[in-house]
């Protein structure tokens, strides 16, 4: 009898078990169908708004059965960066490319897109009214800052905290830093060395990633990690922890019950890892003399600017908040200028005019001898700042190879007005994708888009057709919000190139079966553990002394 009755409760659970999952099984499939329906609903009525062009749209698949159409029709390759795809839409639709904005709804791959291609447009809501960062950014960037950093804060938190770190990344104190700087540079120019003498066929944008690292940690701590000769745990952590983040919607990792638990490891194991380096410039930011690190000039302002009861007693809920911060820089300021000094070399070795152009100017202003270059920018930095085509080599590979566009909230009431046609795009329930890529070779917007021409930032006369348009040149974005290590990025590529390109030749060394897409095999790619585009295949090069 008991038995019978143990047997009974176990039945009656179990089927109450699989009744409750049934429940919830109907109630995440008539949210599925709301969400779709608000969706689709949204599209089609922003899509009747006089004057806008919207794509085919399905009530069931959105905008996926074009996009896919397009996929097949042009061969796209599996990896291809997703933010190349509004470009093919727009070269596909020359409505959209003549209207400068296009709604994309990939419902349930992301929430629906108003891609916007330009300038004058993407200042509305970056410039003209900041809108705030899109919540789903934020969430992507929970798990790894809290999205309690410079990049997802808000309102007055990210004003606080943008004021602490712009001295550190002031254009004066970075130019302090370069020499720390050149002794990095130079261990990647051994490391070049050593390739051109093995005759190896290496991926560049994995010599320049750890060329970056090694810098941004000069550049932020202070401290030589030597990730160009070593692992480095804290990079190694952070990178382990960035795979993990949802950028391309993948559900084993959504699903994976283990992946807040390894989160809650890596993100110990990095505050454990940086705080010996907080906690000694903590103690000793006030005696440094001379240059001075973004977390020692950050350290100075938080006392100096928001709580002067706090010398000589940070608190600590402010360095846990730095660590956040700091993985950031890490993260953001490693790997967007590795994949630049990587494309600008492919480029350069693609122009041979731009490139004699550029080593012209590095004889003229460094001397001719490359052997004396090191030394004379370690004594004066602001050598760096004399180098006009060099700025524009590095201009236009940004300007051809971004590598991410802005995503910013659209609100109830707020709507995008093309200028010259008084056409206006609702944006409530819509993500704003300053589509960068788009954008900077809309044909437009520049002269011979598709052309590297660095002389398009060296001229100053009004009337040069290639003088950039105002507003058009937006790489790490515009107005308030724009990026925070632009000067360091731009100062760091123009140190590199002008140590390298004149004692090596560097060229691509794709194979004949490396996958190309329309004749270009560098082309941008997406990796599954980054939001960010990469070169195909890391950019495999060959390097010979000249």
């Amino acid at each position: 009898m008991a038995e019978d009755s143990g047997s009974r409760g176990y039945q009656a659970y179990y089927a109450f078990a699989i009744k409750a999952m049934g429940y919830l099984a109907l109630l995440g499939l008539a949210r599925f169908f709301y969400r779709l329906y608000q969706v689709r609903t949204t599209v089609r009525k922003a899509g009747r708004e006089p004057g806008v062009f919207l794509m085919p749209h399905s009530f069931l698949f959105g905008h996926l059965i074009v996009i896919t159409k397009l996929a097949i029709k042009l061969k796209t390759p599996p990896a291809l960066h997703g933010q190349v795809m509004p470009l093919l839409l727009s070269r596909e639709y020359p409505e959209i490319m003549d209207a400068g904005a296009l709604y994309m709804d990939v419902w349930p791959m992301s929430p629906p897109l108003l891609a916007v291609f330009r300038p004058d447009m993407m200042a509305q809501f970056t410039q003209d009214q900041s809108q705030p960062k899109h919540d789903n950014m934020k969430q992507e960037m929970k798990p790894f800052t809290g999205a309690a950093d410079l990049a997802t804060l808000e309102g007055q938190e990210w004003k606080t905290a943008r004021s602490i770190f712009n001295p550190g990344f002031s254009l004066k104190n970075l130019l302090s830093l370069v020499p720390a700087f050149v002794e990095e540079v130079l261990v990647f120019r051994e490391r070049l060395g050593k390739v051109a003498d093995n005759g190896e066929t290496v991926k560049m944008e994995t010599y320049t990633t750890d060329l970056t690292v090694d810098i941004i940690c000069r550049a932020v701590l202070g401290a030589r990690t030597e990730a160009q000769k070593k692992s480095v745990k804290f990079i190694d952590t952070m990178v382990k922890q960035v795979a993990m983040l949802y950028f391309n919607n993948d559900l084993q990792k959504m699903l994976n019950p283990l992946i807040p638990i390894r989160h809650w490891i890596y993100n110990r194991i990095f505050y454990n890892e940086m705080m010996p380096y907080i906690q000694e410039t903590v103690r000793n930011y006030e005696k440094i003399e001379g240059p001075k690190t973004i977390l020692a000039l950050a350290l100075k302002s938080y006392v100096t600017e928001v709580d002067v009861s706090a010398r000589g007693n940070i608190p600590p809920a402010f360095l846990n908040g730095v660590v956040n911060h700091i993985k950031m820089f890490m993260f953001a300021g490693h790997d967007t200028t590795a994949t630049t000094i990587a494309y600008a070399y492919y480029e350069l070795a693609r122009n041979s005019a731009a490139l004699a152009s550029l080593r012209a100017e590095l004889d003229a202003v460094l001397g001719a001898d490359c052997a004396e270059a090191p030394a004379r920018i370690a004594a004066d930095p602001a050598l760096l700042n004399r180098l006009p085509y060099t700025l524009g080599v590095v201009k236009e590979t940004l300007r051809l190879w971004p590598v991410v566009g802005t995503v910013r909230a659209g609100a109830r009431g707020f709507s995008l007005l093309a200028p010259d046609t008084g056409v206006r795009y609702p944006t409530d329930g819509f993500v704003l994708f300053a589509c960068t890529k788009a954008s900077h070779v809309n044909p437009n917007v520049w002269p011979e888009p598709l052309a590297f021409r660095p002389e398009r930032f060296t001229t100053r006369d009004e009337a040069d057709p290639l003088l950039p348009p105002k507003n058009a040149f937006r790489p790490w974005e515009l107005g308030p919000r724009n990026c925070i290590g632009q000067e360091l990025a731009s100062l760091e590529i123009r140190l590199v190139l002008a140590l390298t390109v004149r004692e090596f030749d560097i060229a691509p060394a794709y194979s004949e079966a490396s996958a190309s897409f329309q004749g270009e095999k560098g082309f941008q790619i997406q990796l599954k553990e980054m939001i960010t585009a990469h070169p195909n295949e890391g950019m495999p090069v060959t390097v010979r002394r000249r």
